[in-house]
């Protein structure tokens, strides 16, 4: 039996992949002498060696290898592979676990399509959760009642890291002292992405309000976010409103979701994000392009520091 376990969400994954060496270790194997984890390098023979063993002192063995998909990267290579590690019968079971290979991707690796002959091969692919899964995973997984908006709040808060997410959750289900979560506990509690302080930065530049946008940013520098990072997300920002008003040009307003998936971008971005990019006059939206380009070649040609950077790259944005 070969599983594999991908996708964006590198934290699914990993859940996934631990959630079944705990059911394989419970069923079958409660010492763990037979299950084996590996994480996959080019020229790892002890992957291939672990695969042909057969189980010791019991009826299963699990082989979990880490990362291989992604650097089988020719046809020869995957059938070898494929071969080996197809038709092993019930006595070996392999978890191919990739977290940095999209589900998008996954239809076009050639292990995967290597892997598509095999009669006992089954897939679970785990890319970003729509905020519809979002809300069902954060009810799922906590100990505590909440009431629906508060639902819906920390997964907008929390944003498309679904490692935050779990540990906002943790943190809020274990704060409260009967009865259910709040909108008003999450707003306390869970401080809001910082995908939201940009939105609210450019925001304060577009309403020419520069006295709100340098406080913004002074806040991050002050919660310990480096400059350098500042002006990439800041020219990730630009450059994705600048995507999405071009994508709804071409495919129409409502196309969020489709955006959201062939810009590589999470929903709820995407939601948030249209809306700003299509009500921004073109030329506003093309001096913001225009200041994050001066910023990015400022930048990496290391003419100046990074906190001047950022200082310039703001002054142009409000100015």
């Amino acid at each position: 039996m070969v599983i594999l376990i991908y996708g964006e969400d590198a934290f699914r994954v990993r859940e996934k992949v631990n959630g079944m060496i705990a059911k394989f270790k419970e069923k079958f194997d409660t010492s763990g002498m037979n299950v084996d984890v590996f994480e996959y390098t080019e020229n790892d023979g002890e992957v291939m060696s672990a695969v042909g063993a057969p189980p010791f002192l019991a009826d299963r063995r699990m082989i979990v290898v880490n990362g291989l998909a992604k650097l089988i990267t020719k046809k020869a290579d995957a059938e070898t592979w494929a071969k080996r590690l197809l038709d092993r019968g019930e006595s070996t079971i392999v978890i191919l676990a990739d977290d940095e290979l999209t589900v998008e991707r996954a239809s076009k690796n050639k292990l995967y399509l290597a892997m598509g002959n095999g009669t006992d091969v089954h897939q679970y692919a785990l890319g970003m959760m729509t905020d519809r899964e979002a809300e069902a995973w954060v009810r799922a997984r906590s100990t505590v009642a909440w009431e629906p908006d508060a639902v819906r709040e920390i997964v907008i808060r929390a944003g498309a890291d679904t490692w935050r997410l779990k540990n906002e959750v943790d943190k809020v289900s274990s704060s409260v002292d009967g009865g259910a979560v709040t909108r008003d506990l999450v707003n306390e509690l869970v401080a809001p992405s910082f995908d939201d302080t940009l939105f609210a930065f450019l925001d304060a530049v577009r309403g020419s309000n520069g006295k709100k946008a340098v406080t913004l940013l002074h806040n991050e520098l002050d919660r310990g976010t480096a400059p350098g990072q500042l002006i990439n997300m800041l020219i990730r920002e630009v450059q994705l409103l600048a995507e999405l008003r071009s994508y709804a040009a071409v495919n129409g307003r409502g196309s969020e979701r489709d955006a959201a998936r062939e810009l590589g971008v999470h929903p709820f971005v995407a939601k948030k994000t249209m809306p700003r990019a299509l009500s921004m006059p073109a030329d506003e939206l093309m001096a913001m392009i225009d200041a994050v380009m001066t910023a990015d070649q400022r930048l990496k040609g290391g003419s100046m520091k990074d906190d001047a950077v950022l200082e310039q790259l703001v002054a142009d944005l409000i100015s």
